[in-house]
Formats: structure tokens, sequence, C-alpha cells
């Protein structure tokens, strides 16, 4: 007995996110701009570095864009839960680009310590200012929608620009001021380190999602104790909840009923789908109903597994009275 996930409604969420991201992508394609020229004309790192980091920034978005297409696509016979793991893929595709970015900062950074250049410090702060103030826009905007781990992901991204662009406004200034040229090797290592913390908590959602965990912010027992306080209800067991995707999430379970319920059996149904849904936001269910007793004639009854149905019962207790 199911209750499905609303496909209009959930095509409607993805193409409004759809529009954010390529607003955000335009967005970004401009910090891009703005860090090359800043980093070249600064001879800084770690403004280029944090360009190479933007770069990832502009295929994320892209990705982003074409796994949330995926999600609108119908289900079909072969993928009857239909699209909703693109986003997961191209979650940990993203972080993958994360991980040869640090790869790549981290050596430059240790190059650029062993053999120090010079580097416009005021220059490199003004170019970081406009990255930072850029940066803070796409967060916002795409902010609501961040429960979706493809947005997330993508998100994650752009605040590791963010704290970047601060970082590197800090060094420009000690730079402008000091003449330190260590502090750009150093912030581009920090970034490296921001972007892989960041790139790894992307990773360790997607692999949960992929393993069917339960999601981290449900707890089991109180799945159970909320279906148990519906009338008419003994106990959850076999209880499995699991992701489809990163905002969507579906669940099966046997529900014993008392025997006096089982004729009201949809209306016990109704009521758990109702409390699963508004409670826990789970929105697809497969739920089997077990009794103690069924009686010839229960149409919703279906006895524990090992519980002798009523009928064996009494024809065995019969055939040893005549044996």
């Amino acid at each position: 007995m199911r209750n499905k996930i609303k496909p209009m409604q959930l095509a409607n969420v993805s193409a409004g996110a759809a529009a954010r991201v390529r607003l955000a992508l335009l967005f970004t394609a401009t910090v891009l701009v703005v860090e090359v020229v800043g980093g070249l004309w600064a001879h800084s790192l770690a403004l280029l570095s944090d360009a190479g980091h933007v770069v990832t920034d502009l295929v994320v978005l892209i990705l982003s864009i074409f796994a949330l297409g995926q999600v609108q696509r119908p289900a079909s016979p072969r993928r009857t839960f239909g699209y909703h793991r693109v986003g997961i893929l191209v979650a940990l595709l993203n972080a993958l680009l994360l991980g040869a970015i640090v790869v790549g900062i981290v050596v430059e950074a240790v190059r650029r310590l062993q053999h120090p250049g010079t580097v416009h410090g005021g220059v490199m702060a003004a170019a970081a200012v406009v990255g930072l103030v850029i940066s803070l826009f796409i967060a916002r905007l795409l902010q609501p929608l961040e429960r979706d781990l493809t947005i997330k992901s993508a998100l994650m991204h752009i605040w590791g620009d963010a704290w970047a662009a601060g970082g590197i406004i800090v060094a420009g200034l000690l730079i402008a001021a000091t003449g330190w040229l260590a502090i750009d090797p150093l912030i581009s290592l920090a970034i490296a380190a921001l972007i892989a913390w960041s790139a790894w908590r992307v990773v360790a959602a997607a692999i949960d999602i992929l393993l069917e965990s339960t999601p981290a912010d449900l707890r089991t027992d109180s799945v159970v104790a909320a279906v148990k306080r519906v009338p008419g209800v003994r106990d959850l067991h076999d209880l499995h909840i699991w992701s489809l995707g990163a905002q969507s999430r579906a669940m099966s379970a046997h529900l014993l009923i008392d025997d006096q319920r089982v004729i009201q059996a949809q209306d016990i149904l109704a009521e758990v789908r109702e409390v699963l849904a508004h409670e826990f936001e789970i929105e697809h269910t497969t739920i089997q109903f077990e009794s103690l007793v069924c009686r010839p004639g229960d149409v919703f009854c279906v006895q524990p597994e090992g519980h002798p149905h009523t009928d064996d019962a009494h024809d065995r207790v019969t055939r040893r009275a005549a044996g």
C-alpha cells in the first residue's frame, strides 16, 4: 500500500531551483574573470588558486542544472523510482573535482613557499573584495535550496570561495603593509584545507544515501513511538527508512494492528501515512498489515511470520483430538 511522491510538485520545485542555479552560474563566471585578471596582475597564487576553484564551481553548477533537469523525468518500467539519484552521482563528481583542485593548490603552494615571488597586495585584496561580494550574493541565492544534495554540494563550493576571498583580502592587506610574501601560499594551503573538508562532507552525505542509510536527522525509535500513538496500532517492526534522493524519503514496515480493528485497516493506514508525512517528511511508504488473529473473510489480514493462522491452529487441535 503506497503513498507516491507528487511528481508535479517536485517538477515545479526543480524548475525554480534550476532558474536560480542558472543565475548563480552567470555571477560565478564574473568572479572567475575578476580573479584570473587580478591574480595575473598581482602575481597572487591565492587568487589564482581560488580562480581554479571557481572553474570547478562553473562545472558544478552546470552539472547541477543537468541533475535538476533529470529529477523532473518521470519514472519508467526500468527505473521505477525515477531519476532522483542522478543528483547524488553529480554531488560525488563535484567532490572528486574538489579533491583534484586541493592537490593542485597544495603542490603550487609548496613551490611558492620554497621560491616566493613578488605579489601586489593591494591589487590582490581589491580583486578578492569583488569575489567575496559576488560569492555572498550567490550563496544567499541558493541557500533556500540547500536541502537538495546537488545544490548543497554547489553551495559548498560557493562558501569555499567566500571564505577564500576573505582570507585573500587579509593576506593582500598584510602583504601591502608588511611585505610578508609567505602569507600568499599559506593562505592557499588554508583554502585547500577548507575545500577538502567541504568535499568530505558532500561525499559522506552521498555515501549515506547510496548505502540507503536512515537519514541522519531521523531516529527509528521516534518513528515507531509516533506510529504506535495511532489508535488501533499495536507495533511497528521490520522498519526500513532510506532516501531516494536528497529530498525524498521512503519507508517500508510491518504494522501490527488490534485484532478487533482489522476491518478498519484502510483508516489506520491513512492516519499512519499522515503522521509519517507531517512529522518525519516520509512521502513514499510501503506498509504490510499484520494481526495476531485472522478470521475467514478478513480482507486486510496477514499474521506475523511464524504465527499460526487461526484456521490452521484449529485444524491441528481437531486432528490431535481425533487421534
